[in-house]
């Protein structure tokens, strides 16, 4: 391998790396360079543990890194074929009988390919001459991997195969790249070849199939490279659109990564971050106490520190049947960011109102999510748990209170004491009701969602995880100050 061809195979790989989650920064990719012009391509396991000093910075991205490079540099698999071809040609040339046996195997299935590309056939078919022209088939046949290489990375470029986007466009990129290399040759001749020359039409589908490998690695390269991580990335954005209700228990794992990666996003986001700020009040009396021991002279300054309240959330969640799955993401989100919304405490009802906190700090969410759901379903009953609600926690509300509410105010006509839910708005600092419900059916049925929002700051649609990291990420702004 060229020092030209391997740079852009080592960039290649480090865009492969970004598309795996492993930070590799323009600086790391210099030091990338550097190391591989000092170590060569040539030895693939050199390159590797050299690459993996410079480009893993811990044992996790050590791990996938070793996986990653494995992947993307796999070694030639036409290079074993031609080995295992070779000795088996060996093999039979040190038959006594290995002569007598290819006479008698030649004169019944016919010509070899090589016989008729020379000419020693007599007058050849069309296709025939195309193909002894072909310097695709010289390549092929003397195995020329030099030769080869360029000419699938020259027809790759013309095919644009580096613009693959997603998974299900590899048949379409293999077939363009084998147009660009000429492969329509290799066809007509085996079309030619099939009836009258058995074993010239055998060997031109044996490099047919050859050629077809090689464009196969090739554009699967290029979707690991360009299209994998954008297709997990599409995957993700699809998944996030779904409604909560309709997720299946398949893809419970891809939501719970999605759900860990928006956590860590908001809280990179909105961490504490250390600032610059003014040191305060002068706190006079203290200043001047300290200064008697300096006759007066107030060598230490002391300064007035106001403790602000640290913002909570208090999260009520209807787990009834009709919205039991949009409150087990609401929950899992919230507890995923504990990093940024330390304070938070989770109650459940249907009908009866319960603190389920505990459960949270003490079980894997998905377990303490089960259980609500057994110990708190049923009939949805909002009287019930506002009044439970108020006798609960309604004294632990001040201005740095946040209450969200997961419903859909649907109370089988019943009267939902909307005055204690008053109550709950004017204590709190931020009163937010999520409905899963599309805004079209809100006050339709047995639905009180009209007069529900009269008595709250924000109320507002909420079935996907998108429209939820929405409302955690103002929610945690305006905590912030931002």
């Amino acid at each position: 391998m060229t020092a030209t061809l391997g740079s852009n195979q080592l960039l290649a790989f480090i865009k492969f790396l970004r598309g795996r989650n492993i930070p590799v920064s323009p600086a790391d990719t210099l030091d990338a360079v550097q190391a591989a012009s000092l170590l060569g391509y040539e030895q693939r396991d050199t390159l590797r543990d050299g690459l993996a000093a410079v480009l893993a910075k811990s044992s996790h991205e050590e791990l996938t890194y070793r996986e990653a490079f494995d992947l993307f540099f796999q070694p030639a698999k036409n290079e074993a074929q031609r080995t295992s071809a070779q000795e088996d040609a060996s093999a039979a040339q040190e038959s006594p009988d290995s002569g007598e046996v290819a006479a008698g195997q030649q004169d019944a299935v016919g010509d070899s390919l090589e016989d008729l590309l020379q000419g020693a056939s007599g007058g050849m078919d069309p296709a025939l001459s195309e193909l002894a022209a072909s310097s695709l088939m010289q390549a092929l046949q003397g195995g020329d991997e030099a030769a080869l290489s360029l000419s699938i990375e020259a027809a790759a470029e013309a095919a644009k195969v580096d613009q693959i986007q997603m998974f299900t466009q590899r048949g379409q990129y293999t077939r363009r790249l084998l147009d660009e290399l000429g492969e329509t040759a290799l066809r007509d001749a085996a079309i030619a070849l099939e009836n009258s020359h058995p074993r010239a039409f055998a060997e031109v589908q044996e490099l047919r199939e050859d050629l077809r490998q090689r464009a196969r690695d090739r554009v699967e390269r290029a979707y690991l490279v360009h299209a994998a991580g954008d297709t997990e990335d599409f995957l993700d954005s699809a998944l996030a659109e779904v409604r909560l209700a309709n997720i299946s228990p398949h893809q419970m794992a891809r939501m719970r990564r999605l759900i860990d990666r928006m956590a860590r996003k908001l809280a990179s986001r909105h961490g504490r971050r250390r600032r610059r700020t003014r040191r305060g009040q002068l706190n006079v009396p203290a200043t001047l106490r300290a200064a008697a021991a300096t006759d007066g002279v107030p060598f230490n300054t002391h300064w007035r520190h106001i403790r602000k309240k640290k913002p909570q959330v208090m999260a009520i969640c209807d787990v009834s049947g009709s919205v039991a799955a949009y409150a087990k993401f609401l929950l899992m989100f919230l507890y995923a960011v504990q990093d940024v919304l330390p304070r938070t405490r989770s109650f459940a009802f249907s009908s009866t109102l319960g603190e389920v906190t505990e459960w949270f700090d003490s079980l894997p969410v998905e377990e303490a999510v089960t259980r609500v759901n057994r110990v708190y379903g049923g009939a949805t009953d909002y009287a019930r748990a506002f009044l439970d609600f108020n006798s609960l926690a309604l004294q632990d509300i001040n201005k740095a209170t946040t209450v969200i509410i997961l419903g859909d105010a649907r109370n089988n006509n019943s009267d939902p004491r909307l005055d204690l839910l008053a109550e709950i708005k004017a204590r709190c600092k931020r009163l937010i009701w999520l409905n899963p419900e599309p805004r079209v059916g809100w006050g339709t049925g047995d639905s009180a969602m009209l007069p529900v929002i009269q008595h709250c700051h924000i109320a507002t649609e909420c079935n996907n995880l998108r429209q939820l990291e929405r409302i955690v990420d103002k929610l945690l702004s305006e905590a912030r100050g931002r």
